[in-house]
């Protein structure tokens, strides 16, 4: 009989190491760090793929190793629709995106599309540290994502093959990709252009083979995207301030300990801080680098694309956005 306890009792402590263990294991104890999945649609090098790299080594750092970030640049994962399915679905830790794609779920964000609504870096930065910045992006919760940071990216210009832009009137009829945002397409049809939403992927080679004449962007991206290669001019009309996000999943930010949420957004706000510093900086050297590749670069008088741009702001600045917009608007 002493035995067959003896026995009973080396099993039942088998089987509950066996099933501690496998808890362990699933929750990353005792086997190294735990993978985390960071997506963006950006190249190597670039502003997203910096910011998504400073955050994964702050990180790794202050976690002291716990966590390791996956980070899947290029698209690999997607563009930012299934990019923020995985958030939602859980099986994505974290993205970064443009904020203009958050509309699919935050109309809200759409406000920062609005031509005009910022003056310049420091209106930016003020808006950045403000509750107004907090109230809108606090939106994404109820779906699945939160925001951890939002990293300035700079004012966005217009680029063209065969000639400036010095006015309005220099758009009407031109073949323009623009953002996948309702703003952006309205935007400039009201300056009589021919406006044509595509995905970010598509654009270098639709600007070489012609599909579309022109297009809007930073000057790093047109920098780094080598846009130089398939465009003459820059004509600088600073028409809206571009931003990218770093989104998390709420379902695997919910399910971490608090400590290690505090990290993990510490880290995203450093990062994108860092970063959008970098960006403020590096503006007016790839200005002069674009120009040393031939690249002719023009600077507009703004007042008639505001007074063309108005009725955009018109149509979409109403309810929560046009709160939105005359709080932004007017920060000091």
């Amino acid at each position: 009989m002493k035995k067959i306890w003896i026995s009973v009792l080396i099993m039942v402590l088998l089987v509950t190491f066996t099933v501690v263990a496998q808890g362990e294991k699933e929750n990353g104890a005792n086997d190294g760090p735990i993978d985390l999945r960071l997506g963006h649609i950006a190249a190597p090098g670039t502003a997203y793929d910096n910011y998504a790299h400073e955050f994964k080594r702050q990180v790794e750092e202050k976690t002291n190793g716990k966590y390791n970030i996956i980070i899947y640049g290029g698209g690999q994962l997607g563009d930012s629709g299934p990019l923020m399915e995985g958030l939602q679905a859980g099986t994505l830790q974290f993205s970064v995106i443009t904020t203009s794609d958050l509309n699919l779920f935050i109309k809200e964000i759409d406000v920062l599309d609005l031509p005009f609504l910022f003056r310049d870096w420091d209106h930016v930065e003020s808006f950045l540290a403000s509750d107004i910045y907090t109230d809108i992006f606090a939106k994404g919760d109820q779906y699945g994502f939160k925001n951890l940071s939002t990293m300035p990216r700079g004012f966005r210009h217009v680029t063209m093959k065969n000639k400036p832009v010095n006015t309005p009137a220099d758009l009407v009829g031109v073949k323009m990709r623009v953002a996948e945002s309702p703003v952006y397409i309205d935007t400039f049809k009201a300056l009589g252009a021919n406006a044509q939403a595509m995905a970010w992927s598509e654009v270098y080679t639709a600007l070489q083979q012609g599909t579309v004449e022109a297009h809007e962007n930073t000057i790093i991206t047109i920098r780094d995207y080598n846009i130089n290669e398939v465009q003459k001019y820059v004509s600088e009309t600073g028409h809206v301030f571009a931003f990218a996000t770093m989104q998390t999943s709420m379902s695997w930010f919910n399910s971490i300990p608090k400590e290690d949420q505090e990290i993990i957004v510490e880290s995203a706000l450093s990062a994108a801080y860092k970063l959008g510093l970098e960006q403020k900086a590096d503006e007016s050297i790839a200005r002069d680098e674009l120009i040393a590749k031939g690249m002719i670069v023009n600077s507009v008088e703004k007042g008639p694309f505001v007074k063309a741009m108005a009725p955009v702001i018109d149509k979409y600045a109403q309810g929560d956005m046009r709160k939105f917009y005359d709080m932004i608007l007017n920060i000091k």
